[in-house]
């Protein structure tokens, strides 16, 4: 007999959480009709999906095996039903991302207010902290995280590279003039930005091969935004990624220096748990972010 629906989807989400707790805090439900679900489902099937004991969950051989199974026809069928209502009806339901701060201030929240214009039943509950969020006990479908990737269980996709690029405003330029090789900054006020690594060492191509100079200055912080506010007051020269500062570029209330000199890249990526069946609606997100940044040179 075909297991219904909110058996196998219980199952999937103990067995991607490894809680009956933390499933149970997913759906909505109590853990204890959560649990008569999967006892449900185990019962129908006839074998044993999962062990439990006072402090975890583990998912038996045959457990294992069925969770693949029943999260790709899971998600065969969210297809299905992706497909059969992209013409008409649209993408709906809630998505629950994880982004960090600048990055979903400037560029996520405006690209995600484009897709629930275009789709009035999705809902979005996001979250930004550039702190590294858990993914799977903070119930979200997907995170996006510059940089290098530091947990294989999850998988992921780029969406693009993120750029950096010194800049400073007019008046500071007026006032130290520009530097033109990476060696000046050491005579400069340099802003540092704590979350690229080692704030007062900045690295650059310099005829092929990669250079650390030293940034030295007065002010350091790990909130991009707050350095941007302080290079346009004129208080110095800061390296940021390139999507924090491109508007205050192209309005010219900041300007590039040292633009020969590329400094080190990180790539831009949108992860969710290997386990997770991800829904339609979130993989529409992702499709759409991916777009967005792309139309930006991201």
């Amino acid at each position: 007999m075909r297991p219904p629906l909110e058996e196998l989807e219980a199952f999937l989400l103990v067995a991607e959480t490894g809680s009956f707790t933390k499933a149970a805090q997913r759906l909505g439900l109590s853990k204890s009709v959560l649990s008569r679900r999967v006892g449900a489902l185990e019962r129908r099937l006839g074998v044993q999906l999962v062990h439990r004991t006072t402090h975890a969950v583990t998912l038996t051989e045959l457990g294992t095996g069925f969770q693949e199974r029943a999260r790709k026809a899971l998600e065969d069928l969210d297809d299905a039903v992706d497909a059969s209502s992209r013409g008409a009806a649209a993408v709906r339901g809630l998505v629950r991302i994880t982004a960090p701060t600048n990055l979903g201030v400037l560029h996520v929240l405006p690209a995600i207010a484009e897709l629930m214009a275009q789709h009035e039943g999705l809902e979005i509950d996001i979250e930004l902290s550039d702190r590294y969020a858990d993914i799977v006990g903070g119930g979200f479908d997907l995170a996006l995280r510059i940089g290098e990737l530091k947990d294989s269980t999850l998988v992921s996709r780029r969406l693009g590279t993120i750029h950096r690029a010194v800049v400073c405003s007019p008046d500071y330029l007026a006032r130290r003039g520009r530097p033109s090789m990476p060696s000046d900054l050491e005579a400069h006020e340099c802003l540092a930005y704590a979350n690229m690594g080692a704030a007062d060492q900045w690295r650059f191509l310099v005829d092929g091969e990669w250079k650390a100079v030293r940034a030295g200055g007065r002010l350091r912080t790990n909130d991009g935004g707050a350095l941007r506010a302080a290079a346009l007051a004129g208080r110095g020269l800061v390296g940021l990624p390139a999507f924090i500062t491109q508007g205050d570029v192209q309005a010219g209330r900041l300007v590039r220096v040292l633009e020969e000199f590329r400094m080190p890249e990180a790539g831009l990526f949108a992860l969710f748990h290997s386990s997770a069946r991800l829904p339609g609606r979130a993989r529409a997100v992702v499709e759409h972010l991916g777009a967005h940044f792309q139309r930006m040179g991201f």
